[in-house]
């Protein structure tokens, strides 16, 4: 009679586990397929670029695949990946970088931020402030302080 209950136990105890297993594994599976979608979604808007922010000191930090909207400047895609102290200057309808990171322009010094892109295969200083400046799809930017 022991046997027998015991063996109904297993029994019930292992067709509980298989039905909530079930349950749970057709729910992670609906949740992977939203997010599937909505990854396809976002791929259809959104590009990869790569930054690096060089601090001048030899330290080099890169920032590759950094994921911004089709539409962005430097300045979003910089923001994503560091802290961004900028000042917009009326006179030349652009944005000033005061700091990245922390670290501060410095007039005494004559320290500031400077941004190159390598759409040629070559560093080319950038013409624009880093507001107006369109990213492109897999393009590279260096931020330099210099």
């Amino acid at each position: 009679m022991v046997e027998k209950r015991t063996i109904t136990f297993v029994t019930l105890a292992i067709l509980v586990w298989a039905v909530t297993a079930t349950g749970m594994l057709g729910y992670y599976y609906m949740r992977f397929q939203e997010y599937d979608s909505l990854l396809r979604e976002y791929e259809k808007v959104t590009m990869k670029v790569n930054i690096l922010i060089d601090y001048g000191n030899g330290t080099k930090i890169w920032h590759n695949n950094t994921l911004v909207p089709y539409s962005a400047t430097l300045l979003n895609a910089t923001e994503r990946v560091a802290v961004v102290q900028s000042t917009y200057w009326p006179q030349y309808q652009a944005v000033f970088i005061d700091a990245i990171n922390g670290v501060l322009t410095t007039q005494e010094h004559w320290w500031w931020w400077k941004y190159w892109d390598a759409n040629s295969n070559e560093w080319k200083d950038g013409e624009v402030g880093a507001d107006l400046y369109k990213l492109k799809p897999s393009e590279t930017v260096m931020w330099l302080y210099v």
